[in-house]
């Protein structure tokens, strides 16, 4: 279990800092010039296999079906697949975009594609041949303050894992989900992620990270994970983990995956799917109420949030 040493925090720190800042620059600016950016959730896991990539897939589908503008971006530099799931053959993808500098002709919408499922796809980089850069994950960052009227909601599908290229990513983020399974080897390497993502940011990033556990079997073990995990990163990092939804183990996935039709025409009728949807709503509830956290009518939020909270998902935040 790979973890990053302290001494790494600062410098890591730092680059946080200046991507969130070139975010909150399009927010800064005034009326007149202001474009916003579409809300940012970044998908990530401790290790692969967990199913990160089709909970990005169904999410992305489930908030379009709720009426978003939706974009999944597939930032997986080492093994992106989005496009493979969803039966698709893209002639652009986003090393494109990397290795032209996001010139002119090579934006993040000019290569985005329909999925098929309600949403904008962003497809995966194939054979860059050589890890992103720190620069090209800055100019990737500051990059979605361009997709004003095109989402509303921009998913970011990470690699697993524990690199910079994700810590990156999840540092600019407005949630962060950290996708896991019930499997022991995958709550230790979720923790050993969310402990580099403090020890990179500080503990105030605990309040934009929280779990997703998939394959489960029932509710009540996809609380058992989230308590197991909770009680750790409660007491050796100081932050509360809240639980964003469960995926349930689904005969109807395996052959979505194989059969190439994850959310096929943006239907999403299976068990899976309608956890899928509700958790999907949890995740707006929540960008609702940290976009809040940052206006000073906060109450103008709240008939929002509370008709998602009163909507009967049946989780609980962790907070």
């Amino acid at each position: 279990m790979s973890v990053l040493p302290i001494s790494s925090r600062n410098g890591l720190d730092d680059q946080a800092s200046r991507l969130r800042a070139m975010l909150a620059a399009e927010s800064d600016a005034p009326p007149r010039q202001q474009q916003p950016r579409p809300r940012l959730i970044a998908l990530a896991s401790g290790k692969g296999g967990v199913g990160k990539t089709f909970t990005s897939i169904s999410i992305a589908s489930a908030m379009a079906g709720l009426g978003r503008k939706t974009m999944l971006i597939d930032v997986d530099f080492g093994a992106a697949n989005a496009d493979i799931m969803l039966g698709l053959a893209p002639l652009r993808r986003l090393d494109e975009c990397m290795i032209k500098g996001f010139a002119r002709g090579h934006s993040l919408a000019d290569i985005a594609i329909d999925s098929g499922a309600g949403f904008r796809l962003v497809p995966g980089p194939v054979g860059m041949g050589r890890p992103p850069s720190s620069a090209d994950r800055q100019r990737l960052i500051h990059s979605l303050s361009q997709l004003h009227g095109v989402a509303d909601v921009a998913l970011m599908d990470c690699s697993a894992g524990v690199s910079s290229s994700v810590l990156d990513v999840v540092a600019a983020a407005d949630l962060a989900v950290v996708v896991l399974t019930p499997e022991p080897t995958s709550i230790a390497d979720a923790y050993a992620l969310i402990k580099s993502l403090v020890r990179a940011q500080g503990p105030e990033a605990g309040e934009r990270v929280g779990l997703l556990v998939n394959q489960t079997e029932s509710r009540a073990e996809a609380e058992r994970v989230h308590r197991r995990i909770a009680a750790v990163a409660r007491k050796f990092l100081g932050l509360e983990l809240a639980l964003f939804g469960r995926i349930p183990s689904d005969r109807a996935v395996v052959r979505g995956v194989r059969g190439q039709c994850v959310a096929q025409g943006g239907k999403q009728r299976s068990p899976a799917g309608k956890s899928a949807r509700k958790a999907a709503s949890l995740l707006l509830a929540e960008l609702e109420r940290h976009a809040c956290k940052k206006d000073v009518r906060t109450d103008s939020c709240a008939p929002a949030i509370n008709r998602v909270a009163g909507s009967g998902l049946g989780l609980t935040s962790g907070r």
